[in-house]
């Protein structure tokens, strides 16, 4: 193993010096005996997908970046290189939904404003592009960026009424009225969607050939599926040893840790189909308000927190994560009934109940 290993070096040293050098074909051959050693290693892969580039061969520098991407687990250096690649290539649809996992992985870092850039450039590729104008409408609202926030609910529920989903259409259309009740535009959607079959109907052969069947949908949305789920372990390794501590520390810090976890999740989580849902938000809504708390939360703004989480809560959000947050922050704001309130349902819960016991106490 260490000889591999030294072989493995040498050549991978050989083949970025090459590459320095602008001596390709060499460069080529020595990231290709690196990949014969280590087969797994991405390093080697995204230098070979440099040589490919510099050779003008895309097809063959756009599969190296993929199984970097892969082997590295969702490394964006070499995810961005493949959403480039593809939209080079002309691949708009498939450049775009890597630009919708690049977002992924940026807004799980807490990147906000890079995240909303890549899901911006995902929808300029494909304006049918439902997920990134889904997380925009959701982090604009949680930023107060009402505008921006109603044009995506918009275009959601244009998206939604070409599919012929129109209850979801119009649950967008109800969304967007609450951020701005007097704008003209979201009257004239309703009303399209209400009346309108007939005024799209002279549009919608033309639109349907933009809106790929369901096969394609499935084929085009594996690699952000692909790179959601390597995130998450990526994640789920990294934060392994703040769990160990939280654990250490105690029950309540323990189940605190674990309701931020689920908090985000929740965030993360793909929506469901709410067109016959009583609840009294959207899941967009409540995910911004659910992201709002978080960050007021992160910044000690108990009391914006608190009005944050309870936003989410009265709009159906039925997490016990959410119940146990806002029960600790009600004992630090000195609230203790609205905190006994919230605890007695966050500890129907296994999870939490001894945690609940114990903030009690």
């Amino acid at each position: 193993m260490a000889k591999d290993r030294i072989r493995y070096e040498k050549a991978y040293r050989a083949g970025l010096a090459f590459n320095k050098a602008g001596q390709y074909s060499k460069a080529f051959n020595a990231f290709r005996v690196a990949i014969n050693e280590f087969p797994d290693n991405p390093a080697a892969y995204a230098g070979l997908g440099e040589t490919c580039l510099n050779l003008k061969q895309l097809d063959r520098a756009l599969e190296c970046y993929k199984l970097a991407t892969r082997y590295s687990r969702g490394d964006l250096n070499y995810l961005q290189k493949v959403a480039d690649i593809q939209e080079r290539q002309g691949q708009l649809n498939e450049a775009a939904r890597t630009y919708m996992a690049v977002g992924e992985l940026l807004f799980k870092r807490q990147e906000i404003d890079e995240a909303i850039g890549n899901w911006e450039r995902a929808i300029r590729l494909d304006p049918s592009l439902l997920g990134a104008h889904r997380r925009l409408a959701m982090v604009f609202q949680r930023q107060n960026r009402k505008r921006d926030a109603v044009r995506e609910y918009l275009a959601i529920a244009r998206i939604l009424q070409m599919r012929g989903e129109n209850k979801k259409a119009m649950q967008m259309c109800r969304a967007a009225m609450r951020l701005d009740p007097d704008n003209d535009d979201i009257l004239t959607a309703m009303e399209l969607i209400r009346h309108g079959e007939a005024a799209f109907a002279e549009k919608a052969p033309e639109e349907a050939e933009q809106l790929m069947s369901a096969e394609e949908q499935e084929e085009a949305d594996q690699l952000t599926q692909t790179v959601r789920q390597m995130a998450a372990a990526f994640e789920a390794e990294r934060k392994q040893q703040p769990v160990t501590k939280a654990v250490a520390m105690g029950p309540v810090e323990a189940a605190r840790h674990l309701a931020q976890e689920q908090l985000a999740e929740e965030i993360f989580r793909d929506e469901d189909d709410e067109a016959d849902s009583d609840a009294p938000l959207s899941k967009l809504e409540r995910d911004a308000a659910l992201g709002q708390g978080m960050d007021f939360e992160q910044r000690g703004q108990i009391a914006e927190a608190i009005d944050s989480y309870k936003k989410a809560i009265a709009g159906g959000l039925r997490l016990p994560a959410a119940y146990f947050t806002i029960g600790l922050l009600y004992l630090e704001n000195q609230q203790p009934e609205e905190a006994r309130k919230m605890l007695a349902q966050a500890a129907r819960h296994p999870a939490y109940k001894k945690a609940c016991q114990a903030a009690l106490s």
